[in-house]
């Protein structure tokens, strides 16, 4: 029995009781009747979004799983990312995308730190040093 059932049954019992407003204790009885009803609405629209919330996010868990069979329905359970492999890369690997690109390899004036860097890289002009944030800059005029 959901609480409008209760507020009715109740309402039901007063008016047949023969509770009328014209006393004090009628007039009490029948306000806290209104007060009880009102609350057992409030409560059952919110189970009502409750409900559609609920839906909600079911349909969005049901959504990101088909996302998730997407995006790793490539992949075997095999493939892991190897560091080594970009070391030893043939140009026929499946985590770089600059094999056949041109390394270079930059010391920081500050801190000495190696960067590898690629053509790409290049193109920024200065890139900043991983260790020291140093800004390291490119001049191709010479």
């Amino acid at each position: 029995m959901t609480a409008s059932e209760k507020v009715a049954y109740l309402k039901g019992l007063a008016e047949g009781l023969g509770v009328k407003d014209d006393g004090k204790e009628g007039k009490l009885m029948l306000a806290i009747l209104d007060v009880l009803e009102s609350m057992a609405d409030d409560a059952d629209a919110l189970e009502e979004k409750c409900a559609d919330l609920a839906d909600s996010i079911d349909d969005i868990g049901e959504d990101m799983a088909y996302l998730e069979d997407l995006c790793l329905a490539d992949l075997d359970e095999d493939d892991e990312f190897d560091e080594d492999e970009l070391d030893e890369c043939d140009g026929d690997c499946d985590y770089c995308s600059g094999c056949d690109e041109q390394e270079y390899e930059v010391t920081c004036p500050q801190c000495g730190e190696v960067v590898t860097l690629f053509e790409d890289d290049l193109d920024f002009g200065s890139i900043r040093c991983p260790s020291c944030d140093a800004e390291l800059e490119f001049d191709f005029d010479r």
